[in-house]
């Protein structure tokens, strides 16, 4: 037996369990939710997926504490249907229970005609410590190998995990025992650091173990680090919303790139990667050169750029003036010539649209809210960490624009940026318009709105939000 699963079946023995068993009851009422919900930054969800199967699929609802049995209850009950949507919070309970539960959902997906077609953290209800580890565990290894997923946490949802210890009454007659767990805790830190990997990174389970106590979680919300650690972020359509064209300058194509490098999920980064993994767009002058004319430059809307060797950013402009992003392993398939980007050959593999939160990302306008505390995102080499950074709301105007009395077009005019002017961002919106994300910017004792576009996008990429997903 392994020290991890030593550790986990002393937790299920001391953490006190409640009388009732989780609940699994049939809820068609959400399928209308589900059905309006959209994946973020991928294609795992979403009406293009939507066929026959999943819109008559029955929608169960696991909820309630997870409690010994629980899962061989809930196999009885989710058998007699088949085609099954699942919606699961609970406050956790039985780690071990959780874990059988994680593999008994995980077997169906991987089964040769899995029928599980998705499982949801809402925000109706937390998904905690047994919960949170039954929901990483509930995944296909053969889908994560092919960037598809079926784990999806709706923007504002909370997947908490974290390595409980005894509550304080219990902890204070078994002093001991709370000391060794302790111990046992840093062991299983430091080897699974090491060797976790796949259907989760290392830092997850390092973030975890941060947390010991029974109400203290590393959560997941939805966000962008919802995505960097494999699990898939759902929301309204107006994050999901490809980027348009408009006002589209290299400089803010290669902010987009560099966001996409440093939370890129599938992509193996070393400390010097994220040191010298940016693309700056240059030759032509990226501030002043749009993506429309670097594609007529190259001659192919479809470009790509290095990121230090470790990765390559393909961008194309597609007929509809919206933009595909991909994030893919290794150099690029072409020669630059001087230039950061080069022209590659359009084939059959499209890249995935490019959704309007990754431009709120790379402007620190995360999930809609302006990233006012941040954390390295190489913390995620070396484990987690406390060390937390006040971003400066300083930022600069990279060329002439208008700011607008709201954050629209058609808003009236509330004065004017000069280029390398300097502003304070004091908020920021993501909206339903060809920019996207606004940022409001005060300069010269006025205060207005600006197409993030317009100020620099290499102020926050190497940051993620210290609260992952939208700031309740």
């Amino acid at each position: 037996m392994t020290i991890l699963r030593k550790l986990l079946c002393a937790l299920s023995l001391f953490l006190p369990v409640a009388a009732a068993a989780m609940d699994a009851e049939k809820r068609p009422d959400l399928m209308p939710r589900l059905m309006q919900l959209q994946s973020i930054y991928s294609a795992n969800w979403g009406p293009d997926r939507f066929n026959e199967g999943i819109r008559d699929a029955t929608v169960f609802h696991l909820s309630g504490r997870i409690n010994p049995g629980d899962t061989d209850r809930i196999r009885e009950t989710l058998q007699s249907t088949w085609g099954k949507l699942i919606v699961i919070d609970s406050p956790g309970g039985s780690f071990v229970e959780g874990i059988a539960l994680g593999h008994y959902l995980k077997g169906i997906l991987e089964s040769q005609d899995p029928d599980i077609y998705g499982i949801f953290v809402l925000r109706d209800g937390p998904c905690l410590s047994a919960c949170a580890l039954a929901v990483a565990l509930a995944t296909s290894t053969r889908d994560i190998a092919y960037g598809d997923d079926s784990r999806f946490v709706e923007h504002g949802a909370q997947l908490g995990f974290h390595m409980g210890l005894l509550p304080e009454a219990q902890a204070t007659q078994a002093v001991e025992a709370r000391q060794m767990m302790n111990v046992t805790y840093d062991i299983v830190q430091a080897y699974t650091s090491l060797i976790m990997g796949g259907v989760a990174p290392p830092i997850l389970l390092s973030e975890a173990l941060e947390h010991r106590d029974a109400n203290s979680f590393f959560y997941l919300r939805g966000g962008i680090r919802t995505h960097a650690m494999r699990l898939t972020p759902v929301g309204p359509p107006i994050l999901s919303r490809p980027i348009h064209k408009s006002a589209l300058m290299m400089d803010t194509v290669a902010g987009l790139c560099r966001t996409a490098f440093v939370a890129a999920p599938d992509i193996r980064r070393s400390f010097v990667d994220y040191e010298f993994g940016y693309i700056d767009g240059s030759n032509p002058d990226p501030v002043t050169t749009s993506l429309e004319e670097m594609t007529s430059l190259l001659g192919s809307r479809r470009i790509a750029g290095s990121l230090n060797g470790a990765a390559h950013c393909v961008v194309e402009l597609f007929d509809d003036g919206t933009i595909g992003l991909d994030m893919r392993a290794g150099s690029p398939p072409c020669q630059a010539g001087g230039r950061q980007f080069c022209a590659l050959p359009v084939d059959r593999f499209r890249p995935r649209s490019a959704p309007v939160a990754l431009l709120a990302d790379t402007y620190g306008c995360h999930s809609g809210s302006l990233t006012r505390q941040g954390q390295f995102w190489s913390g995620d080499l070396n484990g987690a960490s406390d060390y937390v950074n006040n971003n400066d709301p300083t930022q600069t105007a990279v060329r002439e624009v208008n700011m607008r009395a709201q954050p629209s077009l058609d808003a009236a005019i509330a004065g004017r940026l000069r280029a390398e002017q300097k502003v304070e961002v004091s908020d920021c919106r993501i909206v339903d318009d060809v920019q996207g994300v606004w940022m409001q910017v005060r300069a010269d004792g006025q205060t207005g709105w600006v197409s993030a576009r317009f100020l620099s996008a290499y102020f926050w990429s190497d940051m993620r939000p210290l609260v992952d997903g939208p700031v309740l």
